[in-house]
């Protein structure tokens, strides 16, 4: 026709966003995937029985995302099944052997005393766990614990742990005992791989200590290796919380290359422990507080680890200078900090041992000696109002310097009432 626009072919290229076909594939992926369900046993009734599988469904992306690359008006998107890890007949098998171990009751035998575990405790007690494609089977220890307890548990006999005994300078080794008890463990076991058995043998064997006759031997606590001691007047409240905290610390055993914390060991002081409101500083001033007096315990303490050797790590002197104690080398202690902390770095153990009377605090420590030397020096008190300390400790081991400390404190004012 005259006139007519002629047709013209325009070659169109186009890119696509990588990020937000990504995203797309994603989305779709979301909508149709469907994760796998392993086949699982559940209890129903008096008999344990099987819950079918359910394959999943998964999107191929690598495919989709190739045919989003075409810009098609329409996709058929491809998926595969996804088998689930546990199938049908695997699932079947646990039922089966679950079925098998509670069928009937059991009796546990040992040493004369007899525990019968009847079906329902046994069905309480068996598990599944998955291993790979399958179901294991096994019983709770704790459930078979708690059902043979009453009759097998007087076989049991408790275990003693080494202790040691303080006589003189020295220090002696009691023997540690073993004790006895049913491995609860063991029998379960026994029980669950023979579950046609009426009876089965309860596992009894021995029990070890925490602390071994050798073990306690091997940590070398043989001997006096320090002490100090600080007096008070008797007997006001702080005197009361003075002993309760000695006797918490009493027989400590702190391994080489242990730490000691005075609050760890002590814990919160509280009235339902049995302290009581007592003076202590807080802020530059006396005010009463429950467990106030234990930093009589906290100076003890530092100056017997002072001259056992041990490696300081935190103590802080009060604020006041208080006659009773060494000028400078003393340490306050409130729980929340400010904290007492010293470490054992010598290989013996340290046994700290401590006793209250009406008149004073003494902490001993025990140890080996292994060539320890401490020598103290304390800078000069000029007495008055506020005055600096020095003081100074060089410990050796044998002709080797292991520390060389040097503290200097500040002292507010003089005073003697705390």
């Amino acid at each position: 026709e005259v006139g007519a626009p002629r047709r013209r072919v325009v070659e169109v290229d186009y890119r696509v966003d990588e990020t937000e076909l990504t995203r797309t594939v994603r989305r779709v992926a979301g909508r149709i995937d469907r994760e796998p369900v392993d086949a699982r046993v559940s209890l129903g009734g008096a008999r344990f029985k099987l819950v079918p599988s359910r394959d999943g469904i998964r999107v191929q992306r690598r495919e989709l995302r190739a045919r989003l690359r075409h810009l098609p008006r329409r996709i058929d998107v491809a998926t595969v099944d996804v088998p689930p890890r546990v199938t049908d007949d695997r699932a079947q098998v646990a039922a089966e052997r679950a079925n098998l171990i509670s069928r009937a009751p059991v009796v546990v035998a040992a040493a004369g005393r007899r525990a019968r575990i009847d079906r329902p405790t046994l069905r309480e007690a068996v598990t599944f766990e998955r291993k790979g494609r399958a179901l294991a089977v096994s019983l709770d220890d704790e459930v078979i614990g708690r059902a043979i307890g009453p009759a097998l548990g007087p076989l049991e006999v408790e275990p003693t742990s080494a202790r040691f005994v303080v006589e003189g300078k020295r220090v002696r080794v009691v023997p540690s005992k073993n004790g006895r008890g049913v491995d609860v463990a063991a029998t379960t076991r026994r029980i669950a791989a023979r579950p046609a058995a009426a009876t089965v043998r309860a596992r009894v064997a021995a029990v070890a200590p925490a602390l071994t006759t050798d073990q306690a031997h091997r940590l070398r606590v043989r001997e006096l290796v320090s002490e100090f001691t600080t007096n008070y007047a008797c007997c006001p409240p702080r005197v009361t919380n003075i002993k309760l905290g000695a006797a918490e610390l009493d027989g400590t055993l702190i391994p080489p290359g242990g730490t000691f914390s005075l609050n760890e060991v002590l814990g919160e002081r509280t009235r339902e422990r049995g302290f009581v409101a007592a003076p202590q500083i807080n802020a530059g001033r006396l005010e009463d507080a429950v467990g106030g007096g234990v930093s009589q315990i906290a100076t003890t303490v530092f100056n017997a680890a002072w001259f056992a050797g041990v490696e300081l790590v935190s103590h802080t002197p009060h604020q006041f200078y208080i006659s009773r104690y060494p000028v400078g080398r003393e340490a306050t202690v409130s729980f929340g900090g400010p904290e007492l902390i010293w470490r054992n770095d010598w290989p013996a153990a340290v046994l700290v041992k401590a006793v209250a009377t009406d008149s004073g605090i003494t902490v001993r420590f025990y140890s080996s000696k292994l060539g320890r030397r401490v020598e103290s020096v304390t800078g000069p008190n000029p007495g008055g109002g506020a005055f600096t300390v020095s003081y100074a400790r060089k410990v050796f081991r044998g002709a080797d310097l292991v520390h060389d400390d040097d503290y200097r404190w500040t002292y507010q004012v003089p005073r003697d009432d705390t």
